[in-house]
């Protein structure tokens, strides 16, 4: 019987830790009904997109942040430190530059708010601004 009930803790606290490890991507767009795939959303953060979303401007967390930690494994597949070497080389290339990073969420938002066609992610439940659409679900 003991068992049983610590397996049940276990399995309780870990589906709670699992629906706190959600992000929803989120953006400043007209459209009523837009919504992204994952892929969409890996290709745009990862600026390798040729499509209608080419008008979205991907904004990030800063490294160390729990919720970018969750966005990269969960969305983009790969650690920070292959991410960082990704635009080390897109950098030195002259390809491409990766997204701006805010190191607040709060200013993460107000930008995404504040800026029509920007996209971003935050933690899933965040409250957010009447004119920000979460566009993809992660959990």
């Amino acid at each position: 019987m003991r068992k049983q009930m610590l397996f049940f803790f276990l399995l309780l606290c870990s589906r709670i830790a699992v629906a706190q490890d959600g992000v929803w991507v989120v953006a400043n767009v007209s459209e009523q009904n837009f919504a992204l795939t994952k892929a969409e959303v890996r290709n745009l953060f990862m600026r390798s997109t040729t499509s209608s979303s080419d008008a979205l401007i991907p904004v990030a967390m800063s490294p160390g942040n729990r919720s970018r930690a969750i966005f990269n494994s969960k969305i983009i597949a790969l650690t920070e430190s292959r991410i960082q070497s990704y635009w080390a080389q897109m950098r030195f290339s002259g390809r491409q530059i990766p997204p701006i990073e805010f190191n607040s969420l709060d200013a993460l938002l107000e930008h995404v708010t504040n800026t029509e066609g920007a996209i971003g992610y935050v933690p899933a439940g965040t409250a957010l601004p009447e004119n920000v659409k979460v566009v993809y679900r992660s959990f």
